[in-house]
């Protein structure tokens, strides 16, 4: 054998070693690649229950400070018409009747910012409408005066992703 045949001989021999080592290479790339995208797919999946999870306790507490704050107005009255108390009470009835509203705007605002985070797929959508169907009815519904207000007319409400919801899952076929 010439020692030009030796070099080809040992240039094709690093050449096949070297695409057997691309191969192996781009194989453990390739397994890296799904390990990394399953991991970043239960990052995001924790990332999601943690948004779920925090979004009901802002409504949960909202809700308990207006059951608070009903309590206390009530407590004030004990049976009593509001014409029928006194000055220091009025003043002491006005004053949690504001804070009752601003409250019950707290809990429209999570409500509004939990809407918003389903229109933009940032939680997960069927979990999200099992568990507040009736609550977004509940809050559209003109019946219910604590929310009317804020809620209605529908037209000039400040609580659109709510009422975005409540369309898509109230529509009719027609």
């Amino acid at each position: 054998m010439t020692l030009d045949q030796k070099i080809s001989l040992g240039s094709a021999t690093i050449a096949i070693i070297s695409l057997f080592g691309t191969i192996f290479f781009a194989w453990k790339a390739s397994i890296s690649s799904r390990s990394a995208r399953s991991s970043e797919k239960r990052a995001n999946d924790i990332a999601v229950g943690q948004s779920e999870t925090a979004l009901r306790e802002a409504i949960s507490g909202a809700r308990q400070r207006i059951e608070e704050a009903s309590f206390k107005i009530e407590e004030l009255l004990i049976g009593r018409k509001p014409d029928k108390i006194n000055a220091a009470e009025k003043r002491r009835l006005e004053l949690l009747s504001k804070s009752r509203s601003a409250i019950i705007e707290n809990y429209l605002n999570a409500y509004e910012d939990a809407c918003g985070k389903y229109i933009d797929n940032k939680i997960d959508k069927i979990r999200f409408k099992k568990a507040y169907v009736s609550e977004i009815e509940n809050l559209c519904k003109a019946d219910v005066d604590s929310y009317a207000k804020h809620m209605h007319p529908k037209a000039t409400s400040k609580y659109e992703a709510i009422w975005k919801v409540y369309d898509e899952w109230h529509r009719h076929e027609k």
